[in-house]
């Protein structure tokens, strides 16, 4: 019993517009695309000031971008204050400047989707020409909204095991099921199951399934498969999710339902990756189980091990086209299911037994249609004859005895 399924993921990622007019239609698409996206990415905000507290005002920012090097550049306003917005998912390099004083240069920021990151450089007097480089990543705490929530970051994801055919359904990996692993997620039988339910988040009620679903910040589901998780991984494979947010009060008025899931698309760099991969499960690998063994297969006189084999193969690839500038990243994902049939006795009834006649069986049955005649010759009460007997009748193995059933209900 084969079942298959195939999923193909591509993605194109401009990062600014190209005055190139034969690109200029292949781009089309992904630009539009792009600018639909604002809503999956992340920002960074804060306030510069000096040593002595006060804010310094007109001063750059440059959030560079590790993977792809492209670079967002702001200035602070008169209150010092400044927003390195939309970022795309990703690790980032900020570099801080002003006149009089000494540059500096913060590593290891994390931008996650739908997060706003706090960064709040402090500058000290000197030549610009200084640099002072902070290793410790700032702080991941989020103080400018109430959202509650939480993000797996792709090193997370990549490293948790994930099984095939999971709650009991032959089906591939899929990348909803760490949604269980977040904070404020709970699962929930009562509509559907785990592979078509979102789960229960706070507020939701007992019900569940009612959590939007989003790609990239766009919503991925219609209206009458809100909550359902199979809009997500029948159509994109694991490995081509970077990171997932899961927000479950306090989320911003742009996203709709009884909490947000928004999983985040992997994107190309300056360099070229990928990876081949195949997951399987057979016959020969797997455990008897408990009934198993107990099972003779009628064909070869002895108990067989149940066949099944299931296969889960692809390939991802990304990479620059242009670099600091445009890159891809495509991922095909096959899945093949296929499994024997469970050998088991089936018995084929006598001549006599197609005439009515169960005698021969060893097992007690009853004719319902001879209560009548039964009852009528019985001392004990209603009664029923055994198939094959009557009144009196010799038929059988207990010759000159009737075989009833007498005081018993039916």
């Amino acid at each position: 019993m084969p079942n298959d399924f195939e999923q193909i993921t591509v993605l194109c990622c401009p990062q600014r517009r190209v005055a190139l007019v034969a690109a200029f239609a292949v781009l089309l698409c992904c630009l539009a695309s792009a600018f639909a996206q604002l809503g999956g990415k992340g920002e960074v905000k804060g306030t510069v000031k000096d040593a002595m507290g006060a804010v310094v005002p007109n001063a750059t920012l440059t959030a560079t971008e590790n993977s792809t090097g492209v670079h967002v550049v702001r200035k602070t306003n008169s209150a010092g204050d400044y927003d390195l917005s939309p970022l795309d998912p990703g690790i980032y390099t900020i570099v801080v400047t002003a006149a009089g004083f000494e540059t500096e240069t913060q590593i290891d920021v994390h931008v996650n989707a739908l997060e706003i990151e706090d960064y709040n450089p402090v500058l000290r007097v000197g030549a610009a020409t200084e640099n002072i480089t902070v290793t410790s990543a700032p702080p991941m705490l989020e103080t400018s909204n109430a959202t509650l929530g939480a993000t797996m970051e792709n090193d997370m994801y990549s490293a948790l095991p994930l099984q095939m055919g999971g709650y009991g359904q032959p089906d591939q990996r899929r990348a909803t099921d760490f949604a269980y692993l977040m904070p404020g997620v709970q699962g929930n039988e009562t509509n559907g199951n785990a592979t078509t339910n979102t789960g229960v988040v706070n507020g939701s009620g007992s019900r569940g399934a009612a959590t939007a679903v989003y790609i990239d910040g766009v919503p991925f589901t219609q209206v009458s498969g809100e909550g359902d998780p199979r809009f997500v991984w029948t159509a994109i494979s694991v490995d081509a999710v970077n990171q997932f947010q899961v927000e479950t009060s306090g989320y911003s008025p742009l996203y709709e339902g009884q909490g947000v899931q928004n999983y985040t698309i992997k994107q190309g760099g300056n360099k070229f990756h990928g990876s081949i991969y195949d997951y399987f499960r057979n016959t020969a690998l797997d455990t008897w189980g408990f009934f198993a063994p107990g099972n003779v297969n009628p064909a070869v006189g002895h108990a067989t091990k149940p066949e099944e084999h299931q296969n889960e193969y692809g390939i991802t690839l990304s990479g620059p086209i242009w670099k600091n500038k445009i890159f891809f990243f495509g991922s095909y994902d096959g899945y093949r299911f296929s499994h024997g049939p469970t050998p088991a006795y089936q018995t084929a009834p006598t001549v006599a037994e197609m005439n009515g006649d169960f005698s021969a069986l060893g097992v007690n049955i009853y004719d319902p249609s001879t209560q009548a005649a039964c009852t009528a010759n019985s001392t004990n009460g209603p009664c029923r004859y055994q198939y094959g007997y009557s009144a009196g009748s010799a038929t059988g193995r207990k010759s000159g005895a009737d075989r009833c059933q007498e005081r018993h209900p039916w």
